[in-house]
């Protein structure tokens, strides 16, 4: 039976995720329940409206100030470290390391870990953190420690555990395998903060724009260093507190204060890079994906929007406007999990 592709009834199924295991950690819900079925029974055709039909739109759910962040990360042989610095610029800079033992949903890529997000290149790591934290963050900058030692040469020294510490000495303790290196990472862009040098497009091995990331860093004087709100879920991971991460966003990096609206996205065609370019759509607007996973079968024409409830039909007609195209429906039961479902058709078109 090829499911998806009624307007009067539709079941959407999900094909069971290599990181179920994640999913349960992350949320707290039994795997099997959470990957096996995310929406079930009939999708309720309320005001179905394709793209090319639409009348006027609501107006669009943004991240209410424009975001001036950075996804900065210390790449060496064995480990990456990342931390998200900025403001909306409506605010004094912050800034906030990221632990690699984190469990969260990466768009287009299922359910990981902050660890897997470090295997990604630099663009796609950045539409994860931003999903993770809840708003956008525009640019990325990669940096090594030899290239961190020679800014805190320029710096003079930086203040590491207590002493002054010279690049050498900072990027020894950088390389340095075992937990104490996400410390040292912390303690270190502490110190730099509080130096405030000079950064230059130099002291990037990659960057989206490195020249901006520059200005970024160097205005990031000052900046203080946050903890992501978490709590554990099992020993050795943990599990992001959204409702306090919103809260930290707003209060530190001027964000918008409401949790974003959770969004549900299942890949109907099997074209690689789906998720993410969905993700990359809607963060900004104030939407993050709870779930990415393939759906049942990769035979889907149209894209299908499904609102959770009549409440969420606003959301989701936001999300088929700003995806371009798909048919609107509201959901008979709830899926749980999300106030939107997106089952991407052949219509959509990444980038």
């Amino acid at each position: 039976m090829r499911r998806g592709h009624h307007r009067g009834e539709v079941d959407l199924f999900v094909r069971p995720g290599r990181h179920a295991p994640f999913r349960a950690m992350a949320v707290g819900w039994l795997a099997p329940v959470a990957a096996a079925l995310l929406v079930v029974g009939g999708v309720v055709a309320w005001g179905i409206v394709s793209a090319r039909e639409q009348g006027a739109a609501p107006p669009p759910r943004s991240a209410a100030v424009p975001s001036k962040l950075l996804l900065l990360e210390l790449r060496s042989k064995d480990a990456v470290m990342i931390a998200v610095v900025g403001s909306s610029g409506t605010s004094p800079p912050a800034a906030l390391a990221i632990p690699p033992n984190v469990v969260m949903t990466i768009p287009g890529q299922g359910d990981g870990t902050v660890k897997d997000v470090t295997l990604l290149n630099g663009s796609e790591a950045t539409v994860a953190i931003s999903n993770l934290v809840g708003a956008w963050i525009p640019h990325y900058a990669v940096t090594d420690p030899n290239h961190l030692a020679a800014i805190v040469d320029r710096a003079g020294g930086i203040q590491l555990f207590g002493s002054v510490a010279s690049g050498a000495e900072v990027s020894a303790g950088l390389l340095e395998p075992g937990p104490a290196r996400a410390l040292t990472w912390r303690e270190t862009l502490i110190g730099l903060f509080e130096a405030g040098p000079s950064w230059a497009p130099s002291d990037f091995l990659g960057s989206d724009d490195a020249a901006a990331g520059a200005r970024l860093l160097t205005a990031a004087k000052g900046a203080a260093m946050e903890a992501l709100p978490t709590a554990t879920v099992t020993p050795g991971y943990l599990r992001p507190d959204y409702e306090a991460v919103a809260a930290l966003m707003q209060e530190r990096f001027g964000m918008a204060g409401q949790p974003p609206v959770r969004v549900l996205v299942l890949n109907g065609t099997g074209a690689p890079g789906v998720g993410e370019s969905v993700a990359e759509r809607l963060i900004p607007q104030g939407y993050r994906v709870v779930v990415s996973e393939n759906a049942s079968s990769f035979d889907h024409r149209e894209t299908l929007v499904v609102a959770a409830s009549e409440e969420s039909r606003e959301m989701a007609e936001q999300v088929r406007r700003l995806l371009g195209v798909g048919t609107l429906s509201v959901s008979a039961v709830p899926s749980g999990l999300g106030e939107v479902t997106i089952l991407v058709g052949e219509d959509y078109t990444n980038g």
